[in-house]
C-alpha cells in the first residue's frame, strides 16, 4: 500500500510557483540576472526602509493578510 495515491490526486492543480521558479532557471541559464522572490527567503537584508514600512503598518493595525488575487 505504500505509495500508491487516489486517482484524485491528479485532479489537484500544480503549485504555481514552482511554474515560475522553473521560468526564473531557464531564464538565468541564458545568463539573465534573477532576483528570486518565488520561494524561500530572499538572499538580502530587508531594508531599512521596508522594515519601518512593517512596524508603522502593525502599529496601525494593519496585521491582516491581503486580498486574494
Amino acid at each position: 500500500m505504500a505509495g500508491r495515491f487516489s486517482r484524485r490526486v491528479g485532479s489537484i492543480k500544480p503549485f504555481i510557483v514552482m511554474e515560475l521558479l522553473a521560468r526564473a532557471q531557464a531564464l538565468e541559464r541564458k545568463g539573465t540576472s534573477i532576483v528570486h522572490m518565488e520561494i524561500g527567503e530572499p538572499d538580502f537584508d530587508t531594508p531599512d526602509v521596508v522594515r519601518a514600512a512593517a512596524i508603522k503598518g502593525c502599529q496601525a493595525g494593519k496585521t491582516h493578510y491581503t486580498n486574494s488575487l
